[in-house]
């Protein structure tokens, strides 16, 4: 047995007692004053609280002395903790090292390594309907067009055209080509989703707009002309139910598009550089004004939104969910009590140290942590990397959040499966946040600044699994699926991995289904 060992449970409901419990080896000497020490982020140890641990007889020996400490939290969020003491009358602490996984006495006044525990409100509760199920991510333009109507067919290429990917004669990339997909398509599909035992479907965004991917609303109460009707989304939505499958749409809460009605109409909904003049753009992209989260007029628009989407929908996705304060989570899920999915990549406790999971935010959020375990185990062998991330996030996520949360292993937004596992310039190298940053690498910079052409350029032309490896990457690509379908969370399939597609980002992840590739 270890000489130290420490117990205790976590995650936790808010106002329940945390049974905290210390067995430690009577060789290390004589204990007094054992207590623990817990602090949130930037706080000091023992800032958020203290509490003594009492000596317990009936479970300590002549080997082993037990000691236990009821800690009851009165308020959520993420807590870290140490336990100090004195050993012969000297002050010392325990810490848990990571490398070794266990706990530690030393000597030094710096804290240092510790323990992770989350609380969260005991009414926190998510979708039944979503747990142990299979996520199906659609992108709406690439997946199967019918019926469309002769002026959008004008609008749109070829299916087998290559997507877009040089820049216009103003030197911007204009994500302007259209393939036609819509609702309808979706629906004559629903057999063949149904047949892979899907049971959620994520469209990404169907609201009116100027690009393909339609995440720069312009109208955020009619779905695009392409795309298709509020009939097509009931018929949609009620045909996917009668067979058992929930239907969840791409909402872009964060900014909308330049030409949206209410920059003008509503200018106080949006947050401005130069009133009125020159708006705040995410990311500084010229045709994605920010809103204005402090405005009520932003909160009136809200609420009628969300109101509507409940009529036609079983859940929403947030895009870039990380980007919306607290409060304007807490408001959506108000309005829309229905399953609330948010992009976050980083750890939802303590990657920015957020509320999401507390209990009246989100549900779940797209768990890359997971893609990115994944990835790192099966291409560079790192089970370290993999056993402690799966751990961290299984010790801090409570159950009912993490088990509505999406494990992407690609999506419209990261490469394809076979090239995040084949690909030159993924990233072993665990200080990248994902495997995937491969734009990261001083290669696509010249003159000091990244260069899309050649990064683009080079996608295109490598894209495709040499010959020499494509059965290993084949078993690879199996192993990771196995991996995804049997950790905690809802496996997502992004259309197109079935078929085995490839491409790295954005464009190339995005291509048109190859229908002729399913089996029939």
């Amino acid at each position: 047995m270890e000489k130290i060992k420490i117990e205790y449970e976590t995650p936790i409901k808010m106002g329940e007692n945390i049974n905290l419990k210390l067995t430690i080896s009577n060789e290390i000497g004589f204990l007094t004053d054992v207590r623990v020490l817990f602090n949130r982020n930037n706080q000091k140890p023992g800032e958020d609280a203290q509490y003594d641990f009492e000596y317990c007889k009936e479970e300590s020996s002549k080997d082993f002395s037990v000691y236990k400490a009821n800690v009851d939290f009165k308020k959520p969020g993420y807590r870290a903790f140490f336990i100090e003491l004195k050993v012969n009358g000297i002050s010392k602490k325990i810490e848990y090292d990571k490398d070794l996984k266990q706990a530690v006495l030393i000597n030094t006044d710096e804290y240092k390594d510790f323990w992770n525990l989350f609380v969260y409100y005991p009414y926190l509760k998510t979708p039944d309907w979503v747990k142990g199920g299979i996520m199906y991510q659609i992108y709406v333009d690439t997946f199967y067009s019918e019926g469309l109507p002769e002026e959008q067919k004008k609008r749109t290429v070829s299916w087998d055209t290559t997507p877009k990917w040089t820049k216009e004669r103003n030197g911007r990339y204009i994500n302007d080509q259209f393939y036609g997909g819509n609702l309808k398509g979706i629906i004559k599909k629903l057999d063949y989703i149904k047949s892979l035992n899907v049971s959620v479907i994520y469209l990404t965004p169907i609201f009116k707009s100027l690009s393909q991917n339609r995440y720069d609303t312009v109208d955020y109460e009619e779905i695009d002309d392409m795309v298709g009707t509020w009939d097509d989304l009931k018929k949609l939505h009620e045909k996917a139910n009668k067979m058992g499958i929930s239907v969840v749409i791409d909402i872009v809460f964060n900014h909308s598009g330049r030409t949206n009605k209410l920059i003008k109409e509503d200018p106080e909904m949006y947050d401005w550089i130069k009133k009125y003049s020159e708006p705040k753009c995410w990311w500084d992209y010229p045709n994605l004004p920010e809103f204005n989260k402090y405005s009520p007029n932003y909160f009136k628009h809200l609420k009628k939104w969300l109101l509507k989407y409940q009529k036609y929908v079983d859940g929403i996705r947030l895009d870039v969910a990380d980007n919306l304060p607290d409060f304007v989570l807490k408001y959506i899920k108000r309005y829309f009590p229905k399953y609330v999915l948010g992009e976050v990549w980083k750890n939802a406790i303590i990657g920015d140290y957020r509320e999401f999971f507390y209990g009246d935010e989100l549900d779940g959020v797209m768990n890359y942590q997971f893609a990115n375990a994944i990835y790192r185990y099966i291409r560079w062998h790192n089970s370290k990397y993999f056993k402690d991330l799966i751990e961290t996030i299984c010790n801090l996520y409570p159950s009912e959040n993490l088990d509505v949360s999406p494990i992407f292993l690609s999506s419209h937004d990261i490469p394809r499966i076979p090239n995040i596992l084949a690909g030159d310039f993924m990233k072993e190298d665990v200080n990248y946040e994902n495997v995937w940053d491969m734009e990261r690498d001083d290669f696509w910079y010249v003159n000091g600044e990244f260069s899309s052409s050649k990064f683009r350029r080079w996608e295109l032309g490598h894209e495709k699994i040499p010959e020499d490896i494509q059965e290993k990457i084949q078993k690879q690509h199996f192993l990771a699926v196995f991996m995804q379908y049997t950790l905690p969370g809802l496996p997502s399939v992004f259309a197109g991995d079935e078929i085995g597609t490839i491409g790295f980002k954005d464009p190339f992840n995005r291509k048109t289904f190859k229908w002729d590739k399913v089996r029939k």
